[in-house]
């Protein structure tokens, strides 16, 4: 595991901790949360990536223009 993989859990499980401290989430979302990790976090930033093809296919596209 990566340092950078290790910070992204922590800082999670830390967001967690600070909402269930202000009274944002009950003990019960906390606990339920904590127990699916990571299949219930939202912290994580996902983004779709185009398929090999269609980026291929843009690349060319565009070296044909220039």
């Amino acid at each position: 595991m990566t340092y950078v993989g290790m910070l992204e859990m922590l800082s999670a499980w830390l967001e967690q901790a600070a909402k269930l401290d202000v009274g944002e989430i009950t003990k019960e979302e906390y606990d339920k949360w904590r127990y699916k990790y990571p299949e219930f976090d939202t912290t994580q930033r996902w983004a779709k990536v185009p398929s090999q093809e269609l980026s291929d296919y843009l690349v060319d596209a565009l070296n044909e223009k220039e």
